[in-house]
């Protein structure tokens, strides 16, 4: 493993010990993920299925819970003891495992759901992810991932970053930008979707790694945004994308 993804690695072990799953910070939230998620895997030809950069297992789980044998791998250790204990509580068995995004352990055509969320803004090499996603997704299989633009071009700087802290040094979260800001201030030039990706971009990305049938779903229909604001398209929230895609 290269000096980057330990650094990733490293920050996300450390992440887990405060890392949510949405239902801990909104109930509805949590439920139309669940109900969006079931609805796009309701024609899966097979049951087998992968959710990568699982942190916590929210999908992963989510998949189990609509019958689905899931596997669910993450670059971070401690975030799949996580993903583990979440699955226990809801008495499902679903396989965790630490693997690389980019360099999947899997032959080729194993799965016949791929989902992943949130994830493409820390790989090196998102197209290269992309690419070994489609190649262990079955013919007749369909990828879903939701991703979008997540930061302030301005969060780069130290200054900012700085006063941000001080000014919430009682407040929660303070100590989790400021140690997101120290892991990732000398990744940023190598990761080439490290303020977002919007649909434009997605779309190219799809298309260069080989997915057809590229499909973009409307988000309206989250009555709370998933990320903090007061609807979707609120003018203060990142906004965000669920997109399915084929293999051919």
């Amino acid at each position: 493993m290269d000096s980057r993804k330990r650094a990733i690695r490293k920050y996300w072990d450390w992440r887990s010990l405060s890392y949510p799953w949405d239902q801990d910070k909104s109930k509805s939230v949590s439920e139309t993920w669940e109900s969006l998620l079931a609805g796009l895997v309701a024609g899966a030809a097979g049951r087998r299925a992968i959710d990568v950069g699982t942190g916590t297992g929210q999908f992963a789980i989510y998949l189990g819970r609509l019958g689905f044998h899931v596997i669910g791998i993450d670059i971070s250790e401690k975030m799949v003891r996580k993903a583990r204990d979440n699955a226990q509580e809801y008495g499902l068995r679903i396989d965790f495992q630490t693997q690389d995004a980019e360099d999947l352990l899997f032959k080729d055509n194993t799965f016949d759901v791929i989902v992943s969320r949130n994830l493409l803004w820390t790989l090196p090499d998102p197209g290269k992810a992309l690419k070994e996603w489609r190649r262990v997704l079955k013919p007749t299989g369909t990828l879903i991932v939701s991703d979008g633009m997540w930061m302030n071009p301005t969060w780069k700087r130290a200054h900012d970053v700085a006063i941000r802290t001080l000014r919430g040094i009682f407040r929660n979260g303070s100590m989790v930008s400021l140690r997101f800001f120290c892991a990732y201030v000398g990744l940023q030039k190598a990761l080439p979707l490290y303020e977002g990706v919007g649909l434009a971009d997605a779309e190219t990305l799809f298309q260069t790694a080989g997915f057809r049938e590229i499909t973009f779903h409307d988000i309206s229909r989250f009555d709370t945004h998933p990320y903090g604001a007061k609807s979707p398209n609120a003018g203060k929230a990142p906004p965000f994308f669920v997109v399915q895609a084929g293999k051919y």
